[in-house]
């Protein structure tokens, strides 16, 4: 994996654009709103660092709920910017419709944002998101959402920290996450809090690219705790359902990451999939961007759904 990356711009981007689509939008027609797929409940306050408070937004479905949770980890290069939880309710973002589609079919959303670089580091981001998930899987059932059916997903860093969630099972369990399951038994096999994961072009080892970055603050710190954010040195059979998307152009994050990646969770039997994009870079765009935003979609069906027949949580 290159150590002398260049900014994850497509996200970015977006947003831009995405922003002044919809400044445009209000002030042509002040009367006209989104389509009412969801209500936020916005800055639900999660933990502190210092005397920063660690925030997400909810997005709660108009439709009935299913019971169902996808957390989107906001992070390009370990940075989390801010946007208005709105714009994730538009019906398309530069050929992806995910979000629109989860909360078209009832899941609630949790956008996550972590601590940012240079201040943070990527153990502070992991850290970060997992009070996040914590805090999600407590609330859920005065929410009325069922705690082991909740899902993650995000782009590059946004993946990686995705995939970090998705290994906290097996040896990895948190006293925390025993204790929510009333089994202390620490010699006991457990699987992972969250119940699928998808990531788009993630980096797994920091341990190779771990230190000093002027592109990339967020990789300069201590070598000695690369290994416990080195996603694929972590991986045990009690991981949560994978489904890695990632370009054959990719000159940021190369596809070989993935692809180890693959074969680790085969060998660990976990559910896993590894879509790959012919000549798409760092960033989808198009068809691209449709065709794995659908793919994301089943995903999430598939792994959080629960049965045809079967009944779903109030």
């Amino acid at each position: 994996m290159m150590k002398q990356w260049t900014w994850p711009c497509t996200f970015l981007l977006w947003l831009v654009v995405v922003s002044g689509q919809l400044s445009a939008f209000a002030e042509s027609s002040p009367e006209t709103e989104l389509p009412p797929v969801g209500t936020v409940v916005p800055d639900v306050i999660c933990g502190r660092v210092d005397a920063l408070a660690l925030t997400y937004d909810l997005l709660v479905p108009v439709a009935k709920p299913n019971g169902a949770t996808v957390i989107f980890v906001v992070s390009g290069g370990w940075n989390s910017v801010w946007f208005p939880p709105e714009m994730a309710m538009v019906p398309e973002w530069n050929g992806m419709s995910l979000l629109h589609d989860l909360l078209t079919d009832g899941y609630h959303v949790a956008i996550v944002r972590h601590g940012s670089a240079p201040r943070f580091k990527v153990p502070d981001a992991a850290s970060h998101v997992r009070k996040a998930l914590q805090h999600l899987r407590e609330k859920a059932p005065e929410r009325g959402l069922d705690p082991e059916r909740i899902g993650s997903f995000g782009f590059s860093a946004g993946g990686h920290l995705s995939l970090y969630l998705a290994m906290l099972g097996g040896e990895e369990a948190t006293p925390e996450l025993r204790a929510s399951r009333q089994d202390s038994d620490e010699t006991k096999e457990i699987a992972a809090p969250l119940a699928a994961v998808v990531a788009w072009y993630p980096p797994v080892d920091m341990v190779r690219i771990v230190g000093p970055s002027d592109s990339f603050p967020a990789l300069d710190f201590d070598p000695e705790l690369a290994h416990e954010v080195s996603l694929i040195r972590h991986v045990d059979a009690g991981d949560a359902p994978v489904l890695i998307q990632h370009g054959t152009a990719d000159q940021l994050v190369p596809l070989l990451g993935s692809r180890m990646m693959l074969n680790a969770l085969e060998k660990a039997d976990v559910p896993v999939e590894l879509e790959i994009y012919e000549d798409a870079g760092h960033g989808f765009v198009g068809d691209d961007a449709t065709r794995s935003s659908a793919r994301a979609k089943a995903w999430f069906d598939r792994w959080l759904l629960p049965p045809p027949g079967s009944k779903s949580p109030s």
